[in-house]
């Protein structure tokens, strides 16, 4: 009875293990998946802003405004945000190119795998308003 007991307690720490990595990968996935959707609503939203001011200087100004105000809060390091306007005349579309780094510095494990810091990008374009009045 008592070797039935001891190869349980094995099978059991073994089976522990494997399962709190698994969780600790989950984590690691979360993190980086949840930092990825900041990005991509950087851009979205730096796109939008831009595309709905009424002049290329007032676009880079709205688009870097909403970018970082989509990103606050999030752990995302040397975030960069570039707005290619283009000739700015209505109709035409704009792009906006985010970029970042995710640390995974709380995930050891994770970090030996990929490395200390994972880099995120992402680019949205938006149709400049072609109905709306503009000034010139």
């Amino acid at each position: 009875m008592r070797v039935q007991s001891g190869q349980a307690l094995v099978e059991w720490a073994l089976s522990a293990f494997v399962l709190l990595l698994l969780a600790l990968g989950i984590l690691a996935v979360g993190q980086v998946v949840g930092e990825d959707m900041a990005i991509r609503s950087a851009a979205s939203q730096a796109a939008f802003a831009a595309a709905r001011a009424p002049s290329a200087q007032a676009a880079q100004a709205a688009g870097l405004a909403a970018g970082q105000e989509a990103v606050r809060g999030a752990q995302i390091e040397d975030f960069q945000l570039t707005i290619d306007t283009g000739s700015f005349q209505r109709g035409t579309a704009l792009t906006v190119t985010v970029r970042g780094y995710v640390s995974l510095a709380a995930f050891p494990i994770a970090r030996q795998v990929l490395g200390n810091r994972v880099l995120m990008t992402w680019q949205a374009h938006a149709l400049i308003e072609p109905y709306r009045s503009r000034t010139p």
